[in-house]
């Protein structure tokens, strides 16, 4: 398959970006997985990003002193990360991304999503799925379209529940938690519910920067 690989920062953590062709994708490099058998099943285009997902996911624990180990695939089809490592994995279209950290002792991990950016009319259609009322009413009140807004948005929602899955163990929907401030550069969300370890009311601020046709956002936890 045929890749081409970039990196960029975003809060001193450094994500690896992988662009790809699916047309390029032959079955033979699926073969490179260890669980290759667990993707028998899936279509080309399924096979293709998840490949190119734990291409990019081994450049980045490289990056992080890890090794080459291209992650697993868990019970809720979760990356499974090597021993002291945690990272995150996300797709679209033909860009993947990954990024890894040590952990230690106490709970870490990371969450990262890329959004292609929402059309306004896009926007609209999903908005009752994604927001609350106050946060309707809050990113009606910002001075960014909200088109924008809600992109940013539902990434960092995405983003902060990969995070916390591995303390939760659950998969949980956009209504666990509601954006509380928005900047150039931030977005902070706040937990509806306890989830895991956290508490109801738990605040969490990720990054976000502008990247190719849409959005990337980060939880570091």
């Amino acid at each position: 398959m045929n890749t081409e690989l970039t990196t960029l920062a975003l809060n001193q953590r450094t994500l690896f970006c992988l662009r790809f062709t699916p047309d390029s994708f032959a079955a033979q490099d699926l073969l490179w997985l260890p669980h290759h058998p667990m993707l028998a099943r899936a279509v080309m285009s399924r096979k293709a990003e998840h490949l190119a997902g734990r291409i990019a996911a081994v450049h980045a624990l490289r990056h992080a002193g890890g090794p080459a180990t291209p992650p697993g695939i868990g019970a809720y089809r979760e990356p499974l990360w090597p021993a002291g490592f945690t990272g995150s994995i996300t797709h679209a279209g033909n860009l993947a991304l990954a990024a890894v950290k040590p952990i230690g002792e106490r709970f870490s991990s990371l969450g990262i999503d890329y959004q292609p950016l929402l059309t306004a009319n896009d926007a609209q259609k999903l908005a009752d799925g994604v927001l609350s009322g106050d946060e309707r009413a809050r990113i009606q009140a910002a001075s960014v379209p909200f088109h924008l807004a809600l992109s940013q948005i539902f990434s960092a929602k995405e983003s902060l529940f990969k995070a916390l899955f591995p303390a939760v163990q659950n998969w949980f929907g956009f209504e666990c938690a509601q954006a509380v401030a928005l900047t150039s550069d931030t977005v902070t969300l706040e937990l509806t519910c306890p989830l895991g370890p956290f508490p109801m009311g738990s605040r969490f601020t990720l990054g976000w920067l502008p990247f190719g046709d849409g959005i990337v956002t980060l939880a570091d936890l």
